[in-house]
Order: C-alpha cells, then sequence, then structure tokens
C-alpha cells in the first residue's frame, strides 16, 4: 500500500512539514511495511514560501521592514533567480502571527512592511512578483502596501493620511505621481483562496476583521472606509473592485493590490498543487491522508483541501481527513471518497493543553490510522 500525506498547517500549533512528518512516524509504528510519501503543502498564507522552494528551489532574500504596527521586524521572500521572480508572503511582514494576542487591532495596523518587501523585489530586478495574501493582520485595502510604493493618500483638507485602517474613510484623494518606476514595468499575481467581494456584508471587514481584533463598531468603520476607497479606485482607474472576485482577501489587500500593482487574482490552492504536481502523486496513491486545524463548512468553500478532495475524486483516491475540530460533519460524509474523518483529540481537553502537545497527538492519531490502514485491504474506488 502506498500512502500520500499531503496536509496543511495546524494554525497556532504545527507547520505542515510537521503534521506531515507526525502523522508518518505515528503510522510506521503500527503499520510499518506502509510506502508513505509526505507532501507540506500551503493555501497562501505561512508556509507557502517552503513549500515552493521545495519545487522551485530559489533563495531567501532578508530585509528589514515594518511589522503590522510599524515595528523594525526581519522579512524575507523567495527569489528564483532563473525566474527572475519573487514570492512574497504577506504573512511575512504584515502577519497576524507577528502580534501577540492583546496588540490585534486592525484599525492601527498597515500592509507597509509587505510593500516594503515588494520595494526590495523590484530594486532586485524583478520582472514578476506574486503575492500570497493569507493569514494577514490588517484591514487597510492595501494603502500601507501601496505608501511603500510612492502612492500617496491625502483627506479633504490636503492633509496627508497615515496609512492603516481607520483612516480609509477619511481618504478624499489618490496620488500616484511618485510611485516606484519599475512598477509599471513588473507583472503582479494576487494567489487566495478567499472569494470575499471588497466591501458589504460578506466583505473583508465584515468577514475577517473580527478575527484581527475588530468590533462591531471597528467593523462598521472598516466597511465605510472600504467602500469609500473602492468609489475612489472606480472614479480615479475606472476599475470596480466591488464586482472582483477575491479583492476583500488580506484585508481588502487583493482589490489595493488589483487597483494599484494592476495585479491579477488567481486561486492559490489551484497553484500550489500544480506546481507540486499532486493529480500525479494522486494517480500513484493507494489513499490520500490530508487535513488542516481545523474542518468546518469554510473548508468546503474553495479553500486548498477542498481542492485536494476535488482533485482525489478525479483520479479515484480514497481520502482520510485529519484535524484538530471537526465540524460540519455531514458535508464530509457527502462526499463519497472520503473514507474516513477524525480529531487528533481523543478527549475534551483545553485549547492551551492541545496546542501545547499538538506534536504527540498528530503521532498518536497516526498510530491509531496505522491500525485501521493496516487492518484493511484498499483500491482505487
Amino acid at each position: 500500500m502506498k500512502i500520500l500525506i499531503a496536509t496543511d498547517k495546524f494554525k497556532d500549533s504545527l507547520t505542515a512539514k510537521q503534521v506531515c512528518q507526525g502523522l508518518k512516524k505515528g503510522i510506521l509504528r503500527t503499520f510499518p511495511t506502509v510506502e508513505i510519501e509526505i507532501l507540506p503543502l500551503a493555501d497562501g498564507g505561512e508556509g507557502t514560501l517552503e513549500t515552493l522552494q521545495s519545487v522551485w528551489g530559489g533563495q531567501f532574500e532578508n530585509c528589514e521592514v515594518r511589522d503590522p504596527l510599524s515595528r523594525k521586524v526581519e522579512a524575507n521572500y523567495l527569489w528564483i533567480e532563473e525566474k527572475q521572480t519573487a514570492i512574497i508572503e504577506m504573512a511575512r511582514a504584515s502577519g497576524i502571527e507577528l502580534l501577540k494576542q492583546n496588540e490585534r487591532n486592525c484599525l492601527i495596523t498597515s500592509t507597509l512592511g509587505t510593500g516594503e518587501l515588494i520595494k526590495d523585489a523590484l530594486e532586485k530586478g524583478a520582472k514578476e512578483i506574486i503575492l500570497t495574501v493569507g493569514g494577514s493582520a490588517t484591514n487597510d485595502a492595501g494603502i500601507g502596501m501601496a505608501s511603500a510604493l510612492g502612492y500617496e493618500f491625502f483627506d479633504k483638507n490636503n492633509n496627508e493620511i497615515e496609512p492603516i485602517g481607520s483612516n480609509l474613510s477619511k481618504i478624499f484623494k489618490i496620488i500616484s505621481k511618485n510611485i516606484h518606476p519599475k512598477l509599471l514595468q513588473t507583472k503582479f499575481t494576487v494567489a487566495t483562496d478567499v472569494s470575499s467581494p471588497f466591501y458589504g456584508k460578506e466583505g473583508a471587514a465584515y468577514v475577517f476583521s473580527p478575527q484581527k481584533g475588530a468590533d462591531k463598531q471597528a467593523v462598521e468603520l472598516l466597511d465605510i472606509g472600504l467602500k469609500n476607497i473602492s468609489q475612489l479606485i472606480k472614479k480615479d482607474y475606472n476599475i470596480d473592485l466591488q464586482n472582483i472576485s477575491g479583492s476583500g482577501a488580506g484585508g481588502g489587500i487583493g482589490g489595493g493590490a488589483v487597483a494599484f500593482l494592476n495585479a491579477e487574482i488567481k486561486s492559490a490552492a489551484q497553484w500550489i498543487l500544480e506546481i507540486n504536481q499532486v493529480e500525479n502523486k494522486l494517480k500513484g496513491a493507494d489513499i490520500l491522508i490530508t487535513g488542516e486545524g481545523k474542518i468546518d463548512s469554510q473548508t468546503w468553500q474553495g479553500k486548498l483541501i477542498s481542492q485536494l478532495v476535488l482533485m482525489a475524486e478525479m483520479t479515484q483516491t480514497p481520502v482520510i481527513l485529519v484535524c484538530g475540530t471537526l465540524q460540519n460533519v455531514e458535508s464530509i460524509f457527502s462526499q463519497t471518497i472520503i473514507l474516513h474523518a477524525s480529531s487528533i483529540l481523543n478527549e475534551p481537553m483545553k485549547l492551551e493543553n492541545a496546542l501545547e502537545n499538538a506534536s504527540q497527538l498528530i503521532e498518536n492519531h497516526g498510530a491509531l490510522l496505522g491500525k485501521l490502514l493496516g487492518g484493511i485491504k484498499l483500491k482505487k474506488l
């Protein structure tokens, strides 16, 4: 039997590589004769660059930028010399995991550091820049990023505005005469699996900003700001961000990249799966084990795991799902390709205990799966 273990990270506890390795180690404890291939995956958030480097090679370029609260921090991006391409993960400069729990407030955070990473790549000679926008701490519509690249934002009294979320509603004028000269010569792509519009009840502020420290009043203010920026961009650039799928990704940086960088938005999951030649790997596997920290209704809305399960269905490869929190069970087992789904938590426990013991829990769960797999004979469905 050959097993492909291809998981995403377990957020706040284990990287995708740690999950895959832990499951493999556990399975081999109880099913030592099985053949296992591991393939750590990422959805455009944390860990994406390592996944891509394993396929494309390249080197990490380090530079000092500003974090979401404008403090100096070391960040990096993946530079592929032969392609003259930079892959920038916004979470490395503007990510929520850079902030302590009590610091998370997307009214005052900015994507300035992401813009500084882009600037460094431009000056290195990038002809193409791919921006992945998962895991952000921001809801500034990308104006921080744009500011680092020479865009200027003014209120109705002609005062320059600090590029943070709470100031979006104050912006009256956008000036682009001093933008970085290489912006217009570079191809930009935003990789995301968020399909949210820019503003409104399904937009960036209402759907995602509560996870970034916004209360009800802050959500409403941010949404007003996003609508204001959208109207300005429609007037000045003739771009209707509200009608572009994914413009609400990364706190609106998806739409900001379209407007300020002339970027194209594409599916991160499909891109990652294609790069890793996952379809071919599935064809050679008897079973797929995949999962992420939380499997719920959002999992099946175009995210990485849902795309992977669809691909497994195409190749008729049975799927086992593994996670920390398992919800939406009806949707899971309505998919006939899914053989088994389970949580690594074998008993109720506090979140902090689960996070602290995640490595041992994942390995022990792998051992249980090894017993399950060792007792059955599988073939393509």
